[in-house]
């Protein structure tokens, strides 16, 4: 290796720049530079501070060769026989060797510093005694690396010459504690005397003395846990410092405090690597295994350290470690190695004699420590452990009964640190390696129990009706519990109906969020589930089916969802619910896949049979009574009768309004439905209108970027398009795409329709060869997703027909037109206005190339849509019969014009 690479190296494995490094050490980054090169070596000065600032000796850093001496100030310690006065000689007691392999804190340990460095706690300023600095603690989690910290500080202090005196007691409990105390003693004769065996009266003396020390000195209280039994031998006042390390989460009566968390990747890594004497010649794809392993190892440092010792010992490499590991990890988590850090015990050790004292301590906690070992380690919410008592163990529903009683269970917990409690958000967490230790000590019979338990009281707490957007935080909140849930499923073969509850409602959340393959699995695991528990033929597995079959439909997969659908139909013919609710839901259901499937006389016939249930169950006013009224309004206008449905949107808009409030989100989608309604009818103002309210309302209750608002954006550009303001939009439909792109990605179906619109813009723009690309895109995505014969395809089929037509490429328009009208054919009533729209496009083709008498028939095809549809204002409807007009002018019939126009003007003043 190259003279000085390993000061690079270091240099960047913290992210430090070279100037970064300059600036830290007050030099020039051109001295840096030269260091790293080897050009120039670092004098005894920079050398004593490169190795503070990287906490590495010069050795580990390259700036000596193994044989020459080191600039490092050497380690003093007293010794019994030494005569020295006490004043004058150096005492160091820190029991362990400087840590080769620590890693990173660099932040803890900065904090530290400056904690210690305050103005008021000069310790070279005046000799008489003075307060005390407050008292600092490091906690954490057993094996966090709390005393690591503390000793690279004690080094590190040293070095840089902050404290004449280093002290370290072991304060485990009150015994170590004075054992420590005594043997202290030992070191001090001019203030402990030989003869003395009181133990308090020889930590007074030692107290007594360190509160009237005129040079400067660090007290390390490592492992004090119970600190009411360790404040009595707190120094009071003093020129020093006192450290504290403790797995105690509640310190503030004692001492400030700063948490160690765990390693971030990259640092973990590095710890890793150097454990494992890799770091030297590690390569990128080796980096990115260590990674790999930290993720695995939740960054925790005893575990990462322990994997490291493991790596070495046995030559196995980090790749194979991993898969070991994946498979043995209750053996590795136990295993230590040889280690030199001073720490003996194995993760598994460390936190087993914690879960004992938590057992002695409070028996309900290991309850707890046990039921948080098969959840969501991350955000376990506080009402889950509280209102799942039901389904809790005695003790535990005890314990989770009141408020104080709860509080002091995790109490119990905290006062180890193996939980940690979110108060704001009123959740609490647990390590992943705490709870994988945890699990691991349950035997396979406990661990069904608690996830039996769990999976019972996640569906319990979880919203019963996740579509509507005032459950939608709490379901949000408890989604990560319902994957926990799923997993355990796969994992234990769980056959549990409140399991297939729950995700099949977690799976509708998803759905309503166009999450779609989120709730395809949901509703797959659910519908496998129930099939298990209650049959293939129960009502319970028909309603996961008809769920399935509309999410099918809706991903464009028509085979599956077909067969989904025809088993639900077949399901109810034989077995109907308990509930009649429930059944005008099923119906609800069906009819609304029949929407998706174009079976409009079926799906009509279900709808009319849920309205039915729903006005005796609930009344003609209730909420879900004009869910089914909603189904069947649609259903109605896709049969092309706009004119009954309008009443029917009125009256369902009526009653959210009073019930809900104007701007919830119910309300705001019978809204939309009204604009769908008054566009299909040219009534392009009020279409406007409604879309204009539900924007600015669901702008205000769901936000700018939410995909229900990139709908309502995207319906109001279209309604600009279908009046010709393309101007105006342009810019809405552009921010819908790319909100579309956001929530759905470039190549979902529903983004293919944002593409379709802004093509259409770009087509009238002039921007011809952009709207091609566009249009081009969205066919080959509604095909995919749709299939050949759909609506979409044959409204894109249509404007790519326009675009040719406009770029004189008559013979490739002609083939478009003519299968678009076939689509139309298929799935519109004949008075729907893109039929009229397809036979009118295809006229003006026709008229193009001089076909007049099939552009006639095309004309008077498109107009009595038109008429039948009662749209005798619409835009479409006048731009026909001026074309029809003017083309049986030009052709001689002038006559028939004149009975053209008379019939319009009979027919529309009949009609009004």
């Amino acid at each position: 290796m190259a003279r000085n690479e390993r000061l690079r190296r270091q240099r960047i494995l913290r992210n430090w720049r070279q100037q970064d490094v300059a600036d830290k050490l007050g030099t020039a980054v051109l001295t840096i530079q030269r260091w790293e090169r080897g050009i120039q070596q670092p004098g005894a000065y920079y050398r004593v501070k490169l190795c503070a600032l990287f906490g590495l000796s010069t050795q580990e850093l390259g700036l000596v060769e193994e044989n020459e001496p080191s600039s490092e100030p050497e380690i003093i310690k007293a010794s019994p026989s030494e005569k020295t006065p006490v004043s004058d000689h150096a005492i160091w007691t820190v029991p362990y060797a400087r840590n080769p392999h620590f890693t990173g804190r660099e932040e803890l340990l900065s904090a530290l510093e400056q904690h210690f460095s305050q103005p008021e706690t000069d310790l070279s300023v005046g000799l008489q005694p003075v307060a005390l600095t407050q008292a600092q603690a490091i906690k954490g989690l057993g094996g966090i690396g709390k005393t690591q910290t503390a000793i690279e500080y004690a080094y590190r202090s040293r070095q840089q010459g902050l404290y004449h005196d280093v002290f370290w007691i072991t304060a485990v409990n009150e015994e170590t504690l004075l054992t420590s105390f005594v043997e202290l003693g030992h070191l001090l004769p001019e203030v402990v005397s030989a003869d003395e065996t009181d133990q308090h009266k020889i930590v007074a003396a030692i107290l007594r003395w360190l509160e009237q020390r005129t040079q400067p000195w660090l007290l390390i209280f490592d492992n004090a846990d119970d600190l009411e039994m360790a404040h009595p031998y707190f120094p009071v006042q003093g020129r020093g410092h006192l450290l504290i390390t403790t797995r105690a989460s509640a310190i503030g009566a004692f001492a400030s405090s700063l948490e160690v968390e765990t390693m971030g990747t990259i640092e973990g890594a590095s710890l890793l690597l150097r454990r494992a004497h890799l770091l030297d010649s590690v390569t990128p794809e080796e980096m990115e295994e260590a990674m790999n392993i930290v993720i695995e190892l939740g960054h925790f440092p005893l575990a990462i350290d322990q994997a490291g010792a493991y790596i070495e010992e046995t030559g196995c490499g980090l790749q194979s470690y991993l898969q070991i590991y994946q498979t043995y990890r209750h053996a590795l988590l136990k295993q230590r190695g040889m280690q030199m850090t001073g720490y003996p015990d194995s993760v598994a050790t460390t936190w087993s004699l914690s879960f004992e004292q938590v057992a002695r301590t409070h028996p309900a906690a290991t309850e707890l420590l046990q039921l948080c070992a098969v959840l969501a380690p991350d955000h376990i919410p506080e009402e889950l452990l509280q209102k799942g008592a039901p389904h809790w163990h005695a003790q535990l529903r005890e314990a989770v009964s009141d408020l104080f009683s709860f509080n002091l269970l995790l109490k119990t917990l905290l006062d180890f640190s193996l939980i940690k409690r979110l108060s704001k958000d009123r959740m609490v967490s647990i390590h992943r390696l705490v709870q994988a230790v945890q699990w691991d000590r349950m035997d396979r019979q406990t661990q069904q129990d608690w996830s039996e338990r769990a999976i019972k009281a996640v569906e319990m707490i979880f919203p019963q009706d996740p579509t509507r957007a005032e459950f939608w935080p709490q379901c949000q909140r408890y989604l990560e519990q319902v994957q926990a849930c799923d997993a355990l499923v796969q994992q234990q073969n769980l056959q549990l109906p409140e399991a297939a509850d729950v995700l099949l409602r977690a799976g509708r959340y998803f759905f309503e969020h166009q999450m779609f393959s989120q709730a395809e699995i949901l509703y797959q695991r659910a519908l496998t589930l129930r099939e298990s528990y209650w049959g293939t033929a129960h009502f319970l597995t028909g309603y996961s089916l008809e769920y399935l079959a509309v999410l099918q439909r809706n991903n464009g997969q028509y085979i599956q969802a077909e067969v989904s659908f025809e088993r639900a139909l077949a399901i109810r013919e034989h077995q109907l619910g308990p509930d009649p609710l429930e059944d005008a839901a099923s119906l609800c259901r069906l009819a609304e896949f029949c929407l998706a499937q174009q079976k409009y006389p079926l799906g009509e016939t279900l709808a009319r049979q849920a309205l039915v249930i729903y006005e005796r169950q609930l009344g003609t006013d209730h909420l879900n009574t004009t869910n089914a009224r909603h189904m069947l309004a649609s259903l109605i206008e896709r049969q092309g009768h706009y004119d009954k449905t309008e009443a029917m949107h009125l009256q369902n808009l009526a009653i959210r309004e009073r019930e809900l409030g104007a701007e919830h989100p119910l309300t705001t989608r019978v809204l939309n439905n009204l604009g769908i309604l008054y566009s299909h009818q040219g009534r392009d103002k009020e279409a406007e209108q409604c879309y204009k309210r539900v924007l600015a309302s669901r702008q205000k209750q769901l936000g700018p970027s939410h995909f229900q608002t990139a709908t309502a954006i995207f319906n109001l550009s279209c309604v600009y398009i279908d009046q010709g303001r393309y101007e105006e939009a342009e810019p809405y439909s552009r921010q819908a795409l790319a909100l579309y792109e956001q929530h759905l990605g470039r190549h979902h179906m529903q983004t293919a329709d944002c593409l379709n619109g802004l093509a259409i813009i770009l087509l009238h723009q002039g921007s011809l060869e952009q709207a091609e690309a566009l249009l081009q895109e969205a066919l080959e995505l509604h095909e995919k997703h749709l299939g050949p014969v759909f609506p979409h395809v044959g409204d894109d089929l249509m404007m790519l027909g326009i675009l040719y037509r406009k770029q004189g490429r008559y013979a490739e328009a002609e083939p478009l037109f003519q299968r678009a009208l076939e689509i139309n054919a298929q799935t519109f009533a004949d008075v729907d206005p893109q039929v009229a729209k397809n036979l009118y496009q295809f006229a003006l083709l026709q008229e193009a190339q001089g076909k007049d008498e099939q552009a006639y028939h095309l004309y008077t095809q498109a107009l009595n849509s038109c008429i039948q549809g009662r749209r005798f204002t619409h835009a479409l409807t006048l731009d026909i019969h001026q074309h029809l007009m003017a083309l049986l002018m030009r052709l001689g019939r002038v006559e028939e014009a004149s009975q053209l126009e008379a019939v319009l003007k009979e027919t529309a003043g009949l009609q009004k």
